[in-house]
């Protein structure tokens, strides 16, 4: 997957929105953050007095960007879609967007809709199409809050569509960049920051039922999995997310955060002498493979993109339901860097940044790992901190 900020069409919308950036994918969340802000403190900030929460938070945004959302939950609603929007109001691309959403080969999430007939000053300039059909597939259903920023970061954007919706590929940079909008902007940190401190206390480590009661307060649509990967991006913990699969088990999926990634030396082994932190991020999925071994030398648990884990660990007594429940030990892991070329941060925003550069001298000793996995149908996920 490309890195956005390398790439010509970053650089092609950063100079559209009049950022200059020597990192434009950087620029461009810092330009949304920003704006964001100014609207909230405009709106009498966060509280009882302004901003309560976060549905009036996307009520503020979308109001001033001049877009609805609109949730496709039954095959009901595309009817009423077709209805409202191509029948009454003319824009006859509304009528169409069944047969996209249920492509089979590459079936969409979400789509911005610009309406052709709408007057300038319209609440409904922008239109936001999330499928969101349980019945039609878990995933889409689970990640309907995040395909939903995800348009409203298009909105603030990639806003200057025709009135025919583009439908882009996952790979593609501007989809990648979108991404980190909407993970920063879902889960905007004055929200998220309070709530992580409240449940971490005097605790240690970050657990999934800390993650599933900041759900619960704070963003009750949100899914599992974008709520744990918005807590690793501002948290200064190094943290590492995990996917395993197949039989025997093997590590799928490795998903460093900046600050576990700062550990991580060039030749490929976890610098036991550099122990940084670094601003947040998360990573790119899409890690090269690496030879297989069951050890490292040291006899500690070797954490490697395509690595089959022991069988007397973790993640393989939760994967074959020897664990009824979350098991969390605690043991000695060696992290191997991939290949830089591979690395892909969701990007800070700046105060996300200076606040983690503050930390650059403090150090986090030790390499005593916090691991919790849980079995899901057809993988084991996990999440380890140091």
């Amino acid at each position: 997957m490309i890195r956005p900020g390398a790439s010509p069409e970053v650089y092609q919308l950063a100079n559209s929105l009049g950022i200059a950036s020597t990192d434009p994918a950087v620029g461009i969340v810092v330009h949304c953050r920003r704006l964001v802000d100014s609207w909230v403190t405009q709106a009498g900030g966060l509280g009882p007095g302004g901003i309560p929460d976060i549905a009036a938070f996307e009520t503020l945004i979308t109001k001033k960007l001049s877009m609805v959302v609109e949730e496709i939950r039954s095959e009901d609603d595309f009817d009423r879609l077709t209805d409202h929007y191509a029948r009454q109001k003319g824009d006859y691309v509304f009528a169409g967007l069944r047969a996209r959403f249920d492509d089979l080969e590459n079936p969409a999430f979400g789509v911005l809709i610009q309406r052709n007939g709408a007057n300038i000053d319209a609440p409904d300039q922008y239109v936001a199409v999330i499928d969101a059909r349980a019945e039609v597939s878990d995933e889409k259903f689970a990640r309907r809050y995040f395909t939903k920023w995800h348009e409203i970061a298009h909105r603030m954007t990639t806003h200057c569509f025709p009135a025919e919706p583009i439908f882009r590929s996952d790979e593609d940079p501007i989809e990648t960049l979108m991404d980190a909008i909407a993970s920063e902007l879902a889960f905007y940190e004055p929200f998220l920051e309070p709530a992580l401190q409240e449940v971490l206390a005097n605790a240690n480590w970050l657990t999934f039922e800390m993650i599933e009661s900041i759900i619960e307060r704070v963003f009750p649509e949100a899914s599992f999995q974008a709520t744990l990967f918005a807590a690793m991006r501002v948290l200064p913990t190094p943290m590492v997310y995990l996917e395993l699969a197949d039989d025997p088990l093997a590590i799928q999926k490795i998903l460093p955060n900046s600050a576990a990634y700062a550990h991580w030396d060039r030749s490929g082994q976890m610098s036991s002498d550099d122990r940084t932190n670094a601003p947040q991020s998360a990573v790119d999925p899409r890690m090269p493979e690496q030879p297989m071994t069951d050890r490292s030398t040291n006899g500690s648990t070797r954490i490697l993109y395509g690595q089959r884990v022991p069988r007397d660990s973790v993640f393989y007594r939760v994967a074959q339901g020897d664990l009824l429940a979350d098991e969390v030990e605690h043991h000695l892991c060696d992290f191997f860097d991939p290949e830089p070329g591979f690395f892909l941060g969701r990007f800070p925003s700046e105060l996300t940044a200076r606040r983690c550069s503050q930390l650059l001298e403090l150090g986090h000793p030790g390499v005593l790992t916090h691991v919790q996995a849980r079995r899901v149908p057809g993988k084991v996920f996990a999440l380890l901190q140091y």
